[in-house]
Parts: C-alpha cells; structure tokens; sequence
C-alpha cells in the first residue's frame, strides 16, 4: 500500500498566508518572520520558505530590513509572464510551430481512425476540462490538457508522430504551466478543445485538421498580444 506524502509545514502555512495577503490592500504589510514564527510553531527556515513562495508567486515584495509588502498580483503576474516570454521567445515560437506542422495532422488522422472508446475518451475529457480550469492547481490543468492531446494522438495509429511529439513534450509541459497560470485565462481553451471533438467526433478530417490549427493559431496570437501587454489571456 503506498504510503501518504507527508504535508511540509510551508505547505500548510503557505495557503494560510497566501489568503491573508489577499485580503489585504495594495502596500500593506504582511506579518514579520518572527511573527510567522510565533504564531504557527515553526521554524525561521519554514518561515523563509513561505514568504519567499509568496514573492516568487508575485504575493508580496520583500524589503530588506522593513518586511514584506503585498503587490498588485495582476501587475506582478504580467510581468513575470513578460520576462518569461522575452527569455524564452525563440523557443516558444519554435515549439509552436512544431506544433503547427504535426497536430493538425494528427487530429486529422484521430477523425479517421478513433475508436468509439476514444471518442468517449475525448467527450469526458472535455466535458470535465472547464471545472479543472476554474480551479487554482496548474498542474491539474497541464495534465487535463496533456491527457485531451494524448487520446487524440494515441487515436491516430502512428508511432512514428508519436515519437516526435514525445519528444518535445518536457517543452510542452512547461509552456502549458505558464499559458494556464495568472495572468493567462485558461478557459480560453475550453472553445478549442470543444471544437477539436465535434469535429473528431463526426469522423470529419478535414474540420478536425482546420480546428486544431487554428486552435494553435490562437495560443500564438494570445501569447505574443499577453507578452506585448496589449491583452490579458493566453489558450494552449
């Protein structure tokens, strides 16, 4: 029988804090490191590891020798997703272009070949995908939406695209982490995804082929409008 993964003190702290800091107004101060302390019953470590979670995840800004302030999320997210997307760019584009010349083609061969049990694969997959979008855990989204491309590649019988797509997909996963985290809407994709089935569905090649393109064709344009600061979400 596996064992449960025992639950680090920072992770029970880190959400207690995380909702304080929501609560509060723009510039106010957040609990010291020695309040941190005495009022949970941890360590100064723990207490570190918590308010640093909360920096990196754009909560708060830490002061040195004044405390920790809570930022504007909204502004933080956006930039981070900025920085990102400018030390990335030339990888990003390359991995969607990969993914404009391979998935279009997979859906299409997905409309031909699906099996029933695929089909209904894809429909529960889709039928759940936005309650998983509107909650908080990316991983939970990466994974529905990594499971939703999976069926449909497994669907079109080729080993060989299978592969290639394998292979790019750690870039994949970590792009999908920052397209389904803040500022990003997520349910941007929910559309797509529907699409992409109907036309799977309806063991339409063509329609599925055009529905994955320009489902990609939109993450594209939503990423490079959310980098320029000219939009607020970005769909896988």
């Amino acid at each position: 029988m596996a064992r449960a993964r025992r639950v680090s003190r920072v992770d029970e702290v880190f959400p207690v804090l995380r909702d304080h800091a929501r609560s509060l107004e723009v510039g106010q101060q957040m609990p010291t490191e020695f309040q941190i302390v005495e009022e949970f019953g941890v360590s100064r470590q723990t207490a570190r590891e918590v308010l640093a979670t909360l920096r990196a995840e754009g909560y708060i800004e830490i002061k040195h020798g004044r405390g920790a302030f809570v930022v504007d999320k909204t502004q933080s997210d956006r930039q981070r997703f900025q920085e990102w997307f400018r030390g990335n760019e030339f990888e990003i584009a390359e991995l969607l272009e990969m993914r404009a010349a391979i998935e279009p083609f997979v859906a299409e061969l997905a409309a031909e070949r699906a099996t029933d049990e695929e089909i209904a694969a894809l429909r529960e997959s889709v039928d759940a995908f936005e309650a998983v979008l509107l909650g908080h855990d990316v991983d939970a989204k990466v994974a529905a939406d990594e499971a939703f491309h999976g069926v449909i590649l497994a669907a079109s019988r080729n080993s060989g695209l299978r592969v290639f797509y394998d292979s790019f997909i750690p870039s994949l996963r970590q792009y999908r982490a920052h397209v389904f985290s803040p500022p990003a809407d997520p349910l941007l994709a929910l559309p797509h995804h529907r699409a992409i089935f109907e036309a799977i569905a309806a063991r339409n090649p063509a329609a599925a082929s055009a529905a994955m393109r320009n489902h990609i064709d939109h993450s594209r344009l939503d990423v490079h409008r959310l980098a320029s600061g000219d939009g607020h979400a970005a769909a896988e």
